[in-house]
C-alpha cells in the first residue's frame, strides 16, 4: 500500500518509505522524528484517519518493545493465510482453478491482481500486459473484457498443452463468487489500470466480503465507499516503531517481504491492533516453509504463500477431505475425487488407493484436474477407496459404487 494526496494515498507512502535506506526498526534514535518522511507518512495518515471505520483498539502500547522487544509476540493462533495468485504451483495463476484449489486447502484469503479493462469491467491477472501468460499482446487497459476473457491464460510454460490449456482469465466477479462460496476472503493488489476504485470496492461489498478481505490500495474511494474496509501497509525497513504503531491506526495490516520485519516492528503493529503477514515466497520455493517458521518466530500473524499446501501443513491446519464417487460420462466409467469435506473444492495431485478382495487386487491413482481420478475400465466396483491424508489434508475412505460417496 501507498499514500498520495488524492487518487493513489498509500501508494504514496510506500514511496516515501523507499526513497532512501533510513532508519531499521529496533534502532530507532532520537533523530528518527526528525526524518522528513515521517512528516509526509503523518500527513497520509491524517488524511485516511477519518475514513477509516475499524473496531477500537483495547491493546495497551508497549513503546519500549518497539525499540527491543525481549521475547517475541505470540501471532495469531489461527494462522493468517494468503494464497498468492491462487495456488499458482497447481494451476495456471490469475486462473479460477488456481483460485479454486486454493480455497480447497483452507485458506484465509487469495491475493488477485486486478486489473480494468478498457470498458470499465475488473479481472485478475499480474501484469500490464497480457503478452506474458496468454496468446495475445498489448495492455489490458486496452482490451475490452470481452477480448481479455476470449484469450487462453495458460499459453506459458508450463502448462501450454496441459490439463488446464486452455484456460481464461478469471473475472473478480468470479472469484469473488468463489470466496463468497468458500466463506473466505480476497486480498486485492489493485493494479496500475483500476482507474475506479470506488466501484471496485462497491463491488466487493455486493458480494458481502468486506470483512474477509484486505486492500493493497490506500486510494481514500476505498474507504469513502466502504470504510470497514481494511488497507495493507508494505513496510520498508527505515520505519522506526513509533511510526509503524501510528500507521497502524489507518492500517490494519502489514505486507513486504520479510526481511523487512523484526521483532520489534512487528510488536508495534500489534499494539495498533494491526496484523503481519509478510511474504513466504521471497526467498525462492525451497525456503517457504522455513521462511513462514522464521516469520511465525518473530510474532507474525501468517504469510503470503505460492505453495498453499505447504504451509497449511507448516502451521498444523490440516483440511478435512472427502472422497466422492460419480460417473465420468466421456470416459464412460467411474471416477475417484478427493475434495475439500467443507466446500467441494479438489485436490490435484494426490494419491488414492483402490483395494479389493481384502487387498488382493489394489491400484493406486493420481488425482488430476478438479481432484478427480479416472478408474480404469476393468471391474473396480465394491471396491474400498482410500486416502492416506497427508499434512494438509485429513485421511478419508469410502466404497466405489458409482455415484455414491
Amino acid at each position: 500500500m501507498t499514500f498520495p494526496t488524492a487518487r493513489r494515498a498509500v501508494r504514496s507512502l510506500a514511496a516515501v518509505a523507499v526513497i532512501t535506506a533510513g532508519l531499521v526498526a529496533g534502532n530507532a534514535s532520537a533523530h528518527a522524528e526528525d526524518d522528513p518522511r515521517v512528516e509526509q507518512v503523518r500527513q497520509v495518515i491524517a488524511a485516511l484517519k477519518p475514513l477509516v471505520k475499524q473496531p477500537v483498539c483495547d491493546q495497551v502500547p508497549e513503546p519500549e518493545r518497539w525499540v527491543h522487544a525481549g521475547t517475541p509476540d505470540k501471532g495469531s493462533a489461527n494462522v493468517l493465510i494468503s494464497a498468492h495468485r491462487g495456488a499458482n504451483t497447481l494451476a495456471p495463476e490469475n486462473t479460477l482453478k488456481s483460485y479454486e484449489y486454493a480455497f480447497a486447502y483452507g485458506v484465509d484469503m487469495v491475493e488477485v491482481d486486478v486489473q480494468q479493462t478498457k470498458d470499465g469491467r475488473f479481472v485478475a491477472l499480474h501484469d500490464s500486459t497480457v503478452d506474458r501468460t496468454t496468446n495475445g499482446t498489448g495492455n489490458i487497459a486496452d482490451l475490452t473484457y470481452d477480448e481479455v476473457r476470449a484469450l487462453n491464460a495458460a499459453d506459458y510454460e508450463p502448462w501450454k498443452g496441459g490439463a488446464y490449456d486452455p484456460a481464461q482469465i478469471a473475472s473478480l466477479d468470479e472469484i469473488l463468487a468463489l470466496a463468497q462460496r468458500a466463506g473466505r476472503g480476497i486480498e486485492l493488489d489493485v493494479k496500475g489500470s483500476v482507474t475506479e476504485e470506488g466501484k471496485l470496492a462497491e463491488l466487493v461489498g455486493k458480494y458481502g466480503l468486506i470483512e474477509e478481505s484486505i486492500w493493497n490500495s490506500g486510494d481514500p474511494r476505498v474507504l469513502i465507499a466502504e470504510p470497514g474496509a481494511r488497507i495493507i501497509y508494505n513496510r520498508s525497513a527505515w520505519e522506526p516503531g513509533f511510526l509503524i504503531y501510528e500507521i497502524g491506526q489507518v492500517a490494519k495490516v502489514y505486507g513486504s517481504t520479510l526481511a523487512e520485519y523484526s521483532p520489534e516492528s512487528i510488536a508495534a503493529a500489534h499494539d495498533a491492533c494491526a496484523v503481519v503477514m509478510p511474504h513466504a515466497y521471497d526467498a525462492g520455493a525451497d525456503q517457504e516453509v522455513a521462511q513462514f517458521q522464521l516469520a511465525r518466530s518473530m510474532g507474525a500473524d501468517g504469510v503470503q504463500t505460492n505453495q498453499p499446501a505447504l504451509i497449511v501443513a507448516a502451521a498444523g491446519e490440516a483440511v478435512d477431505s472427502k472422497l466422492v464417487v460419480q460417473r465420468h460420462e466421456k470416459a464412460h466409467g467411474d471416477e475417484v475425487c478427493l475434495v475439500n469435506a467443507e466446500n467441494g473444492f479438489g485436490f490435484p495431485g494426490k494419491t488414492v488407493h483402490l483395494a479389493k478382495g481384502k487387498g488382493k487386487k489394489s491400484i493406486d491413482l493420481t488425482t488430476g484436474y478438479d481432484g478427480c481420478a479416472t478408474v480404469p475400465a476393468v471391474n473396480w466396483r465394491g471396491s474400498s477407496v482410500s486416502f492416506a491424508g497427508d499434512g494438509a489434508v485429513h485421511a478419508s475412505s469410502t466404497r466405489l459404487v458409482a455415484g455414491k460417496s
